[in-house]
């Protein structure tokens, strides 16, 4: 038995992607993302959610889905919640930042009353760069006996150079000491592939804030080797006589051409990615893929095109074989010329490939596995989907919950009206009960039938009852802007 996943042909239609500028190198895009997020906290500090929630929003897709990162992001929108809870906002705001919330797995604040006095604003601060390079090199020098300041060392470090301090190489260097040795302790905390992997990628970035300290990067190199032991590793070999190099994992090997950095941070990021769908909708993975996932990554969308048969649009497509219940043959297929491919579209395909080992028998409904895939993407990309719904409501693209639910393949016509609509129906039944629920029923659905599943799981009687609590939930803007 064959799963063929082609919801690249979903995202080709569903809002192509505007032309991208060039793509900065890995260090760039680390710093950015950090400094983002060292400006978000004085700016939270500060009481400026909504100037912290665009500082974190613009380096989206550089985060590649950090833990650290999307935790930053949801204590934003929770403070803007309640920002505009206080300012008497328009309900459509609050409204608007609720939902993202709870597409990146947050909790919305429960509404507040506005006191009668505005809260003090917090006196200005000059030199507030330099004053936090001053604490860094204090802490820095602290750590050699309290080694847990090295964590709030880095974060000043990083404030500092966000303020456009310069910073001298010495600072750098201990800048990223900083930073190893916090994730030095995080892999012994952690073990499992997807927290080394983490390590693996923290600790190449950082030693590449000092790259002339020889003492520095012996340690680093020896740190990276570890985590990647743990991680299950990344291995290059040498390219076959088709012109084909291969990494390997625990879990994945990685085909390319010539993009043997990009195909290691994938390696990396597959590993990390597999972890956490598996945690997110069943639990821990029980062991390492075997056989292990094949990704290829094709070097132009042209290639891809060709090798896979997909819309010259699409980014990725997802392959499982099975035989008697078990996965025989695992593939993804990317392209190489896809900036994000590894915060939407690597985990969206992964979603199939896992969803393959969790339903062996028999595959969720063709909406579930849809939407589940989406919900695995960067939260800008499942903000995408979320503001489209509106104009396939309006412009008659939905289906009617009941005919969802039976589809097997959306027409061609309405093909992203059904992406949008799966996309946003499982964010629904996530937010009501939690991802692990909405695997019980659709378990359920498959043991005991739709009804009874939607009954035993949410609640509710039938599909229309549900089609109705959804649509007064999640359309009700969308009927708004309709016609």
């Amino acid at each position: 038995m064959a799963r063929s996943c082609p919801v690249a042909l979903v995202c080709a239609v569903l809002l192509l992607p505007a032309a991208r500028a060039a793509d900065p190198g890995p260090i760039d895009r680390t710093l950015a993302v950090q400094t983002a997020m060292a400006e978000a906290k004085n700016l939270l500090i500060a009481s400026k959610s909504a100037e912290a929630v665009a500082a974190l929003e613009k380096q989206l897709p550089n985060a590649d889905g950090s833990r650290a990162f999307l935790d930053l992001l949801r204590s934003a929108y929770a403070a803007e919640v309640k920002r505009l809870q206080l300012a008497g906002a328009d309900s459509k705001q609050v409204a608007d930042v609720r939902t993202k919330l709870s597409l990146i797995g947050g909790a919305a604040p429960a509404p507040v009353v506005a006191a009668s006095e505005p809260a003090p604003k917090p006196a200005a601060e000059p030199n507030k760069a330099l004053e936090a390079l001053r604490q860094a090199k204090d802490l820095f020098h602290q750590a050699q006996s309290e080694p847990g300041k090295y964590g709030p060392a880095a974060k000043l470090f990083a404030a500092a150079f966000l303020g456009k301090v310069r910073l001298s190489h010495e600072q750098m260097a201990a800048w990223a000491y900083c930073r190893v040795r916090v994730a030095a302790d995080q892999l012994k905390r952690k073990t499992d592939p997807a927290s080394a992997a983490e390590v693996a990628a923290e600790v190449e970035e950082a030693l590449k804030l000092a790259p002339d300290n020889a003492g520095l990067q012996k340690v680093g190199a020896e740190l990276i080797a570890r985590a990647r032991r743990a991680a299950g590793g990344a291995r290059s070999a040498a390219p076959a006589a088709d012109g084909w190099e291969v990494v390997e994992t625990a879990s994945f090997r990685v085909r390319h051409k010539g993009h043997r950095v990009q195909a290691e941070a994938l390696a990396r990021t597959a590993e990390a990615a597999r972890g956490a769908i598996f945690a997110r909708w069943s639990g821990p993975p029980g062991g390492a893929w075997g056989p292990k996932c094949e990704v290829v990554l094709h070097p132009t969308a042209a290639d891809f095109a060709a090798a896979t048969r997909q819309p010259a649009g699409a980014t990725g497509r997802a392959t499982v074989k099975l035989d008697g219940g078990r996965a025989v043959e695992r593939r993804i297929d990317l392209r190489a010329d896809d900036a994000t491919a590894a915060v939407d579209a690597l985990p969206r395909e992964m979603t199939y490939v896992v969803l393959a080992d969790l339903f062996p028998s028999a595959a969720p409904p063709r909406w579930a596995e849809a939407g589940m895939a989406v919900l695995a993407c960067s939260p800008a990309e499942v903000e995408r989907y979320r503001r489209t719904l509106a104009r396939c409501y309006r412009d008659g693209e939905l289906f009617p919950i009941e005919a969802l639910f039976e589809l097997k393949a959306p027409p061609a016509e309405r093909v992203t009206g059904f992406a949008v609509e799966s996309a946003s129906l499982v964010a629904y039944l996530v937010k009501a009960k939690g991802e692990r629920a909405f695997t019980a029923f659709l378990r359920d659905a498959q043991r005991y039938g739709l009804a009874s599943a939607l009954k035993r799981q949410y609640g509710v009687s039938d599909a229309k009852q549900l089609g109705d609590a959804w649509m007064q939930s999640e359309l009700s803007v969308a009927r708004a802007q309709a016609p």
